[in-house]
């Protein structure tokens, strides 16, 4: 349990670190617009791929228990 708590303590506190390396390294620092965007458009790349994988893994285990999502695709099974 307090290796979950850890994690979740990590993982908080690297946000607030990426953000402060972000602005002061990225915007400030370099003066480099074009690694700013890249970065921002680099995270929304991630952050969309886990909410889209997460929303599957979520939609396949709440089927098991009779409780359906809509789907993403409009290419689910026709009933």
């Amino acid at each position: 349990m307090l290796a979950i708590l850890g994690f979740v303590v990590r993982l908080v506190g690297d946000i607030g670190r990426f953000l402060d390396v972000f602005v002061n390294d990225l915007i400030l620092g370099v003066g480099d617009p074009l690694s700013a965007i890249l970065v921002v458009v680099g995270q929304l790349l991630v952050v969309s791929a886990v909410s889209i994988l997460g929303y599957a893994a979520v939609g396949a285990l709440l089927n098991e228990f009779g409780v359906k999502l809509p789907s993403l695709g409009g290419r689910g099974r026709s009933e």
